[in-house]
Order: C-alpha cells, then sequence, then structure tokens
C-alpha cells in the first residue's frame, strides 16, 4: 500500500502507518462523542505523566494505580478473544487504507483497537470502499468534527511514537 496512491482517502493531512488490531463489523457506529471520549482518555492514561514534574505521586496513589492496571489487564485477558488479529493499515482523520482481504460484503463498519491494552473498539462507518489492488480504503463516514479532532490527534499521536520509536533504534545503532 503506498500512500501516495490513496490521497483521496487518506487526503492531505498526516497518515500514519499502524499494525493494529482492526476488523470489518456490523456493529453500529460509535458516536462521535463517545469516540472522541474514548480516544481522549487513552492519551491521558499513556500520556498523562509527561509534561509533569518528576516527582513521584504518594504511596496510594501509586497503589491505586496499579490496582487499576492489575483490573484492565483482567478484563483485557478476559476478552482477548474477541480482539481481531492485528493488520497493516493507513489511517487518517479524513480515511483509512486497509489490506482488501480484511473487506467483507455488506460490512460498513470498521471496528479497530486504538490501544494495545485495552480491548474496547472504536467501531467507525466507512463511506463506499475503494479496492485498488490489494488494497481498500474509504473515507469515514461520519461528519462529526469532534470525532475528525479526535481522530487527528490520535494519528499524531501515534505519529509522533514511531518517530520517537525510530530515533530510539537509530541512537541504540549508533552506540554499538
Amino acid at each position: 500500500m503506498n500512500k501516495e496512491d490513496w490521497r483521496d482517502v487518506l487526503g492531505d493531512e498526516l497518515a500514519v502507518n499502524l499494525e493494529i488490531p482492526a476488523a470489518f463489523c456490523d456493529r453500529s457506529a460509535t458516536t462521535g462523542d463517545a469516540a472522541a471520549h474514548l480516544l481522549d482518555a487513552i492519551a491521558v492514561l499513556e500520556d498523562g505523566a509527561q509534561g509533569q514534574k518528576p516527582e513521584d505521586p504518594p504511596a496510594d496513589i501509586q497503589r491505586l494505580e496499579l490496582k487499576i492496571d492489575l483490573l484492565t489487564d483482567l478484563v483485557s485477558s478476559l476478552l482477548t478473544d474477541r480482539v481481531p488479529t492485528p493488520v497493516n493499515l493507513w489511517i487518517s482523520r479524513e480515511g483509512l487504507v486497509c489490506p482488501a482481504a480484511l473487506m467483507e460484503p455488506g460490512c460498513g463498519s470498521l471496528q479497530l483497537y486504538p490501544s494495545q491494552w485495552l480491548a474496547q473498539p472504536l467501531v467507525l462507518e466507512l463511506d463506499e470502499l475503494r479496492v485498488r489492488g490489494d488494497a481498500c480504503g474509504g473515507l469515514w463516514r461520519s461528519p462529526d468534527s469532534a470525532l475528525r479532532d479526535a481522530l487527528g490527534r490520535w494519528v499524531f499521536r501515534m505519529h509522533r511514537r514511531e518517530v520517537a520509536r525510530r530515533r530510539m533504534n537509530s541512537g541504540v545503532a549508533r552506540a554499538d
């Protein structure tokens, strides 16, 4: 899948290539507000400590965070059989491109799991899918600006994370 071949679907803004659990489904789409809330909550949980002073939180809060982490892991482990296999896809605030083999006839919604530690899918509707070679793609059907803004922020976070990973790997390679 070449990003440039899908500019009509991904748009001119930032798009990121990810390998995350995703599958087409016949479930109803997550509302724009609920989707924005989920993506924002994941951002706070994953990046919440950044930008704060490196002081240790009180022991009570550390214990509470550990308990919440354990509960989240437990619930996620109970639901792992429902999480689809990770696939390589391109995603932007405008649309998505994924392997055509993932596409199911009659399904206009895609469930994707925006966080590896949370078995909560984000179900998004796509407009008419376009198939080109071994890939298919479509624009997000929702006109909700809150959803598109949340998707844009999430895409930016994933892009930033990938850039940081590449920098760390190149730094490790230079140190050897």
